[in-house]
């Protein structure tokens, strides 16, 4: 049995059910967040999940933890994250809470906390709820003070939404992987009922994930860049297991990388706004950051992890932020990362520019780019880290810690950081040529790897 004290994550709750994470956990998790809410004086929040076989019992574990300490809970069954959002976002609710694992394989499974207007509980909020788990400090009510439940399906409302926030003048026709998650619930029909023509693959739910892995990438999406060459669409994107990241794949079924979306997405919406504000995480690429400045853009880099883009955003009142890994969000639709508005968003991009996504993409000048997920035990990751950064100091070049640590030189960049979310550390190399990447990446990938043996 795996200890629980490795499930608390920097802006998450994940593990493996029935090791990990159990049913008794999750009871305790929803006691210890009403009881944080509580003490904030607030009373009713929204409760959703995906559709993994165990969020259904999980789900209902959290729901009997929150109301316990008197706060009420709208439940929506199944759905992707940002409907359930949406609903806090829409009724003014203190806070939403989602059941997923998000891209981690079946038998994986966890919560996410949000507040009302879609900002993600901080390290620290989620830092506040686990001492609470930890000290069993749980509130409790009354027979007749206990929170009351009631199911919700805010679909309608949701379309109706972004009917207001969109309008495309012509019709586009768009191929769209579900990867048999929670996407599949309700992205076919969503983007037909926005005008679109709409072309599935993997779009039944499945909580094997049968089809393809649910983290979306260039090696998951093929079966998707195949249907897209052989049909005649504008674009395609594939979506992860719980819809808060999708990749986008041009009319050719190449593949773009979130830096090139982020780009054209980022343009559009300055050229149509008075905003320019843009953020972009640590794993983003300098030639990305370098391009956004060329067009007017005032960048803002930030640590990675989705609550960090929201309330940075927020703070800053930015028109758009981006993620490598595929996250994205725009504050003047919601500030939360729903992944089902980003083709949308993409959408008006190429509509605006006149031109085909292949051509867009042609335009843009990324470097040679790799992420390497080295596998390191939550218990030593950090002092990993620790070492990379004593070895780099040593080295040429500039050095950035805002975000695990950086090395940049005359070659490219390599960034190295731990994961948030698995027992990894994350090596991201980046150079503008292919025989700079190769010696960057062997000057430092075995030392990297040197480190890690020699501290597990």
């Amino acid at each position: 049995m795996v200890s629980d004290s490795t499930i608390f994550r920097a802006y998450d709750i994940r593990g493996v059910f029935g090791k990990s994470l159990s049913v008794e956990t999750m009871l305790n998790i929803g006691r210890a967040l009403g009881t944080y809410l509580t003490k904030k004086k607030h009373h009713k929040i929204t409760i959703g999940g995906d559709i993994r076989n165990s969020t259904s019992i999980l789900q209902n574990a959290l729901i009997a933890g929150v109301c316990s300490t008197g706060i009420s809970c709208d439940v929506v069954d199944q759905s992707p994250l940002g409907i359930t959002l949406f609903h806090s976002f829409l009724n003014r609710y203190a806070a939403s809470a989602f059941i997923t694992a998000s891209h981690l394989p079946p038998e994986w499974n966890g919560v996410k906390f949000y507040w009302g207007p879609g900002i993600g509980f901080s390290p620290k909020e989620n830092d506040e709820v686990h001492k609470i788990y930890q000290d069993k400090e749980f509130v409790t009510c009354e027979a007749f003070d206990i929170g009351k439940t009631r199911p919700v399906y805010p679909y309608t409302e949701f379309v109706k939404y972004l009917k207001s926030k969109f309008n495309f003048g012509k019709k586009f026709k768009i191929a769209i992987d579900c990867g048999n998650g929670a996407t599949s619930l309700v992205v076919p029909e969503l983007y037909e009922d926005l005008g679109f023509e709409v072309i599935s693959l993997f779009a039944e739910p499945d909580p094997r994930f049968p089809n393809r892995p649910s983290e979306p990438n260039e090696e998951t999406l093929q079966q998707l860049s195949h249907l897209v060459k052989e049909s005649n669409v504008d674009f395609a994107a594939g979506f992860d297991g719980d819809g808060d990241r999708c990749l986008i794949v041009d009319e050719l079924g190449n593949i773009l990388s979130a830096d090139a979306f982020g780009l054209i997405v980022a343009d559009y919406l300055i050229k149509t706004t008075n905003n320019n504000k843009i953020i972009i995480n640590m794993e983003c690429s300098l030639a990305m950051e370098n391009h956004l400045k060329d067009i007017g853009a005032k960048v803002k880099r930030i640590r990675v992890g989705h609550s960090f883009l929201s309330m940075e955003a927020d703070k800053i009142g930015a028109v758009f932020g981006v993620e490598a890994s595929g996250h994205a969000i725009a504050p003047s639709i919601f500030l939360f990362d729903d992944a089902l508005i980003l083709p949308m968003l993409f959408a008006l991009a190429v509509e605006k520019s006149g031109k085909k996504v292949s051509e867009l993409a042609s335009e843009i000048k990324l470097p040679i780019k790799k992420r390497y997920d080295l596998k390191c035990s939550d218990h030593t990751k950090f002092r990993v880290i620790e070492k990379v950064v004593e070895f780099f100091k040593l080295e040429n070049g500039e050095i950035n810690d805002l975000d695990g640590i950086s090395l940049s030189n005359n070659l490219g960049r390599i960034l190295v950081r731990v994961s948030n979310t698995s027992p990894k550390i994350r090596v991201t190399v980046e150079s503008m040529k292919n025989d700079l990447f190769n010696q960057l990446g062997s000057l430092y990938l075995d030392k990297i790897r040197g480190i890690i043996s020699a501290e597990s």
